[in-house]
Formats: structure tokens, sequence, C-alpha cells
């Protein structure tokens, strides 16, 4: 037999064992996150939604979020329940000093075996770190202030690292708020200035309105009070005052068809 046929028939046989092969499936590993337990993936995300829903129960009941611009950023307090949650707490590694500036090193260790989940340093007594009329913020502290407010932005940042997605589903920003009480000192994150109020002169052309329109003014505060959380007709800022012009005259437009429908009624009661 020549080279060639030989080949010819190795190849033929290959093809043969080629098609005898069963492909097998590789099975899903099971997935786990701290006290987290799932079969796959998605199931470990469903887990992780429901775990957020409590979380955030606990973090607004207990008020451990600071709105920064409209936006919720979590305490430490908040990350630390989190962790705990999971299965894991915060364990300071090491905390050094250098001319004033102390950094912390603290990682997240699971409660069940001690196996680290993550791990992160922050400092704290820069002194760049400014407020908004340019002094110190924390250079000048004292080295115990210093010391735990390093240790404190560690923790949080570990805990980030490690969960901030879970944080997310949650609805609250990913970033620690310790993190972010440097920007506000400073003024780079400031809160707007409040919306002005109205004027009296334009109180008293709300309450005209009211009055005018025959609309309960006990029923209008009522309503004022659920969708602006305002106790007073005088506390609403200039666009609310606007919005609730237009609304007073939908309202009063909304009682005045009742009120023409009563009277058909009557009339057609009347003739019966």
């Amino acid at each position: 037999m020549s080279a060639t046929q030989q080949a010819i028939k190795q190849t033929l046989q290959d093809g043969q064992d080629t098609q005898a092969l069963t492909v097998i499936p590789a099975s899903t590993s099971a997935v786990s996150l701290g006290t987290l337990h799932a079969a796959n993936a998605a199931a470990l995300v469903a887990g992780a939604a429901e775990l957020a829903g409590q979380l955030a129960c606990v973090i607004d009941k207990q008020h451990l979020a600071t709105t920064i611009k409209g936006k919720r950023f979590v305490n430490v307090e908040g990350w630390t329940t989190l962790a705990t949650m999971l299965g894991v707490t915060a364990r300071e590694v090491a905390t050094v000093e250098s001319e004033g500036i102390y950094t912390a090193i603290v990682e997240l260790v699971r409660m069940s075996d001690g196996a680290c989940v993550s791990r992160a340093s922050a400092e704290c007594g820069s002194p760049d770190e400014l407020d908004k009329y340019g002094k110190p913020v924390w250079s000048t502290r004292p080295r115990y202030a210093r010391r735990s407010m390093a240790q404190t932005r560690a923790t949080g940042k570990a805990c980030r690292l490690a969960f901030s997605w879970i944080m997310s589903l949650a609805g609250y920003e990913v970033t620690p708020a310790e993190e972010m009480t440097p920007l506000v000192e400073s003024g780079q994150m400031q809160e707007p200035p409040p919306p002005l109020r109205i004027s009296p002169s334009q109180l008293k052309l709300l309450e005209a309105q009211i009055r005018d329109y025959g609309l309960d003014r006990g029923r209008v505060e009522a309503s004022v009070k659920a969708a602006w959380k305002i106790a007073l007709l005088s506390e609403l800022s200039l666009p609310q005052f606007e919005k609730l012009l237009v609304q007073l005259e939908k309202w009063a437009n909304k009682e005045y068809a009742k009120a023409q429908a009563a009277s058909a009624l009557c009339r057609d009661v009347a003739d019966f």
C-alpha cells in the first residue's frame, strides 16, 4: 500500500472515531457570595436583589445615608451592615502615620473561615484637604480623629470594592459617604441654594383665586402638602406657585362640571 493510500485510510478512521464521540455538556458550578449560595449566577443575582431590598429598608429606617445634591450616599455603618448580612466583617490590618497623615489598611474577612474577600487602604490628615474657605479639614484635628477617619474610609472602600453592585441594586450611590465628605467640605459638591419663596402679594393672589373659584382651602393645602411636603402655602416656591395656579383652574372646572351634572339630575327628577 502506497503512502498516499495509507494517509487516506488513516483519515477515514479518524473521521469514524470523531463520529463516535459523545459531547458531554459541562455542569454549571454552584456560586456563592458570603451567606448567599446559588446554583448559578442568575440565581445569585436574584438573591442579591432580594438582599438589597432588605438592606434599603434598614438604611432608610436608621438614616444611614447622606443626601448630597439629590443623590444618596451610604455611610460606613450602612456598608458594614451589608457586609454583616453577607457573613463578612471588617478587620484592621495596619494603620501607620507619616508627617501627620494616617494611612489605614482594612480587609473584609468571612466569618465562617476567616478568608479575605476584599482589602483597601485610605488616608486622612493631608494638608491639601481643605474646606471651601481654604482652611485644613483634617490636618489640624487630633491624632485619634485622623486615625479613626482613615480606618473608617478604608472600611467603606473595602466594602465598596466587594459589594458596590449590591448597593447599586438597593438604589444608592456606590461611593461611601465618607469619601464624598472632603468634596462637600471643599465646596466642590455644594448643595444648590433653596428655591425662592413666593412673595406676600403672590400669596394673596393665590388665596383670592381659591376663594373666587369656590374651592375648599383646607383641601387645597392638604393636596399641596401631599405633593410637595409643604405645610403652608407661604412656603411654596415660584415654580410650585405657577403649577398650583394651573391646578386650581383645573379643580374649579372639575367642580363646575360636577355642579352642572348634579343640577341636570335634579331637573330630570323634577320632570319625572
